[in-house]
């Protein structure tokens, strides 16, 4: 079982540094919530691309400016990026009932995944033009959208792994909920999108199942 340790991190977990700028949080993730203050929400998968390495590397350069808090590749294996009590720069513009600005109050959790998918040339294709398999993709509307697409699949190894962090994240900090960057920046991001299951993978990281 996954525990979060007194400097911000999994014991045992393989760590990679980030260049992107961070700052100490000054208020999210109080283990207690106070009284009248919004406690912190998970901001969850983030499909950043369809391998971890990839990820890992463009996230620890200085000109992506972006970080995230963890890496899930499509095995499971979890590569933390920042410190949990740092914010990372995972939401850009972003917005949750009350609050803006939602890496400040979020734990980035990015899942290496193509994302969304057009169909070229009889190839489901991602932004950069690279072809996924067609065992890795199923077509569906997304939920802030009018029009089926290509999703890339979640390996049940990658769904597990991220239940287990969030589980574990939940326990030392008390979400009030579990979000993906669609929920928060609608109209500019859709990701992890309906290949998903955010349903009961938010009932299981919040106890709920």
């Amino acid at each position: 079982m996954l525990h979060v340790s007194t400097n911000g991190g999994f014991h045992g977990l393989r760590r990679e540094g980030t260049q992107a700028p961070s700052r100490r949080r000054k208020c999210a993730f109080r283990r207690h919530t106070e009284p009248g203050r919004k406690g912190a929400a998970a901001l969850s998968d983030h499909a950043l691309g369809p391998t971890a390495a990839g990820a890992i590397s463009w996230l620890a350069n200085p000109a992506a400016k972006a970080s995230a808090h963890l890496v899930i590749d499509r095995d499971g294996t979890v590569t933390q990026m920042v410190p949990f009590d740092r914010v990372a720069w995972h939401a850009g513009k972003s917005r949750w009932q009350d609050l803006e600005g939602m890496n400040a109050y979020s734990i980035g959790i990015e899942l290496a995944n193509a994302g969304k998918l057009e169909k070229v040339g009889g190839k489901w294709v991602n932004w950069s033009g690279k072809a996924v398999p067609d065992a890795e993709v199923m077509e569906a509307t997304h939920k802030h959208e009018t029009t089926p697409a290509g999703w890339h699949t979640y390996p049940p190894a990658q769904i597990e792994a991220s239940i287990e962090v969030a589980a574990a994240l939940n326990e030392a900090y008390h979400f009030l909920d579990v979000l993906g960057h669609e929920d928060v920046s609608r109209g500019r991001k859709v990701d992890p999108g309906p290949a998903f299951p955010m349903r009961s993978f938010e009932s299981r990281v919040m106890g709920r199942a």
